[in-house]
């Protein structure tokens, strides 16, 4: 009797050492970066926003999804804006998929902008398309001041 349950043991830790072997576990997209610079060089296009957008917000954050996409998020003492861009036009690579309150539709140079807006709680998303790419901005609680217009310009004076 003693014998097998001692056999019974191991065969258990074998079979559960088995198991743990054939475990997949699937790896993280998101890769950060230490500066900007890096995380172009690895989508392999310039973001071209700098580390500091309209002198009160700093990047915080730099990352990108499987080599294709760009996210930095700029914030401030009370702001945070999530910046992203990628290949292809007419794309919505925010992430984000909360419902908002009104959508307006504009051109500029040869591009698009979509803005969403929430009035309770000004929180923003911004999807740009422009010269082959899909830019998203996307703003919680809303922009300090107009520094919505100084991520803009940012963008389109590239």
């Amino acid at each position: 009797c003693m014998i097998s349950a001692v056999f019974a043991g191991c065969g258990n830790q074998t079979a559960a050492q088995e198991q743990e072997s054939q475990t997949t576990m699937i790896g993280n997209p998101w890769s950060d970066w230490d500066s900007i610079e890096e995380a172009e060089s690895a989508v392999g296009f310039s973001f071209e926003l700098p580390e500091t957008v309209a002198d009160s917000y700093n990047a915080v954050s730099v990352r990108t999804l499987n080599n294709e996409l760009i996210e930095v998020v700029y914030r401030d003492a009370e702001f945070e804006v999530c910046v992203r861009k990628q290949k292809g036009e007419g794309q919505d690579i925010s992430g984000d998929y909360n419902e908002y309150e009104t959508c307006t539709e504009t051109h500029r140079d040869g591009g698009t902008i979509t803005n969403y807006q929430n009035a309770d709680n000004n929180a923003v998303k911004q999807l740009i398309s422009y010269m082959e790419y899909s830019w998203s901005l996307v703003a919680p609680n809303g922009y300090r001041g107009d520094s919505d217009g100084a991520f803009l310009s940012e963008i389109w004076e590239q």
